[in-house]
């Protein structure tokens, strides 16, 4: 979701984009890849503000310590993927981003 209708424009040109949406006491991070080619994510940065201050946490791919749920660093074109669920009683999200590399070689196989 994005942020602001300026927001929604940038989108609209990113190959990826995080969203997070409210589900109960929980903040649900979710990941799309609206580009044309897979991509392979690296890190998503998760900040966040509490009453006491505020804490980043950095999300990687198993068998990094913290790791998101989907099962893959590769998202495929088209995909909208639950990523991460944040216990949010105490904590607001402020952002999330996502770092990634886009695959974009391809090989051709021609008849002979």
């Amino acid at each position: 979701m994005p942020c602001n209708s300026c927001e929604s424009n940038f989108q609209s040109y990113q190959s990826i984009v995080v969203s997070i949406v409210d589900s109960g006491l929980n903040r649900l991070i979710y990941v799309q890849n609206q580009g044309r080619n897979i991509v392979m994510i690296r890190r998503i940065l998760l900040c966040y503000t509490t009453p006491g201050g505020w804490g980043m946490l950095y999300l990687r791919p198993a068998p990094d310590p913290i790791t998101w749920t989907y099962p893959s660093a590769f998202l495929e074109t088209g995909i909208t993927a639950l990523y991460y669920s944040l216990s949010a009683s105490n904590a607001n999200i402020i952002q999330a981003q996502a770092e990634y590399i886009e695959v974009e070689g391809r090989a051709r196989s021609c008849p002979n």
